[in-house]
């Protein structure tokens, strides 16, 4: 093999290995991060141990440049979810407050909340979408766990009735979203609180002296979905009126049916 060719090749190969050493150093890595001082660290929250101090802390960004260390509380800029974490803070501060004592909670410990005509009934506000699978399915599991004890109690879904939305936000003052439980004008939360409840045995006992139901069939006239098709108007929330004779005539809003042309249904309302 020719001299020349060798020399070729080896001062190919040092070319090529020069390239790829440059572009090695132009690489960015965590170690240069850190000296130009561009990381940052999410400092997670932990548990809260008392509802009052830690209701508004609820996350923290630490950001590292060199020796200094600056800390933010990080805000919820939603109302909706502030007031969410409250409601769960309170309902897990009252079930904590009683097994410390290792007693069972009463109705008496949680807020008093009274949805209409729900002083000595149970109320549950649910929807019937399935836009949003979890919320779906939380429905599902506290309806389930409801009929599991065989108990009469009256569903309100949100999404068939406007009223039944706006009633549910007014009593707990903001846009909450279902599923809510109301028991004899207590508020007893959403699906993690019920079910949580329900594991410790303390939901049966909250449900005790409530008027119970042994039929399982659905109901006859609206098969458990407690609307049914305004009959007025078909649905279609229009009736008509007017004289044809005097072509005085137009379509007038049903004043029969809701919003989406349901109506109660006669049968078990």
């Amino acid at each position: 093999m020719p001299s020349n060719f060798l020399e070729l090749q080896d001062t190919t190969g040092i070319m090529v290995r020069g390239r790829f050493a440059r572009k090695l150093k132009l690489a960015t890595t965590i170690t240069n991060l850190k000296k130009q001082g561009l990381v940052l660290q999410k400092r997670f929250p932990t548990p809260y141990d008392d509802y009052k101090e830690n209701k508004n802390n609820l996350s923290e960004l630490v950001v590292e440049d060199g020796n200094h260390f600056e800390e933010e509380e990080a805000t919820v800029g939603s109302k909706e979810i502030t007031q969410l974490l409250e409601e769960k803070l309170l309902v897990a501060a009252t079930i904590k407050m009683a097994s410390c004592n290792n007693e069972y909670p009463s109705l008496s410990d949680f807020k008093e909340l009274c949805p209409p005509g729900g002083n000595h009934s149970i109320i549950l506000y649910t929807t019937s979408l399935r836009g949003i699978r979890k919320t779906f399915q939380d429905c599902n599991t506290i309806r389930f766990l409801l009929r599991s004890f065989k108990i009469m109690y009256h569903e309100r879904d949100v999404s068939l009735h406007l009223e039944f939305r706006e009633e549910l936000w007014k009593i707990l003052g903001g846009k909450v979203i279902p599923p809510k439980l109301f028991i004899k004008g207590r508020f007893i939360g959403g699906a993690d609180e019920v079910v949580g409840l329900h594991e410790m045995g303390w939901l049966g006992k909250f449900l005790e002296g409530t008027p119970t139901h042994s039929s399982d069939s659905p109901c006859t006239g609206c098969a458990n979905m407690r609307f049914a098709i305004c009959s007025y108007c078909c649905g279609s929330c229009k009736v008509f009126t007017g004289n044809r004779d005097n072509n005085d005539e137009c379509f007038v809003r049903c004043s029969e049916c809701n919003e989406n042309g349901l109506v109660k249904c006669p049968v078990c309302s």
